[in-house]
C-alpha cells in the first residue's frame, strides 16, 4: 500500500486551498473533500472540527467512496 504523500494526493486530483493553509497545515481539496496535511508528516480528513486519521491511499479511497459513492481513481491528463 501507498503511504500518503503531497505528490500522490496531486495524482489523484487534490489541489491545495491556499485561503485554508497556512505555516502548520497544508490543506487539499478534490470535490468538497478536505484533506489536512500537519506540519508533522500526518494526514487527516477534516469534517466539522474532527480529524479522522488517514495514513495510506486504500484508507483514502474507503473514506471517498463512503463519502461521493463513486470510487477515488488517479486523474489523467485528460481528465
Amino acid at each position: 500500500m501507498k503511504l500518503l504523500s503531497e505528490d500522490l494526493l496531486k495524482e489523484y486530483g487534490f489541489v491545495i486551498d491556499p485561503v485554508k493553509s497556512n505555516h502548520i497545515i497544508k490543506v487539499m481539496t478534490r470535490d468538497n473533500m478536505e484533506i489536512v496535511m500537519k506540519d508533522n508528516g500526518s494526514f487527516y480528513y477534516s469534517n466539522v472540527g474532527i480529524d479522522y486519521p488517514l495514513k495510506d491511499i486504500a484508507g483514502l479511497r474507503k473514506l471517498y467512496k463512503e463519502l461521493r459513492s463513486t470510487d477515488l481513481k488517479p486523474v489523467t491528463a485528460n481528465d
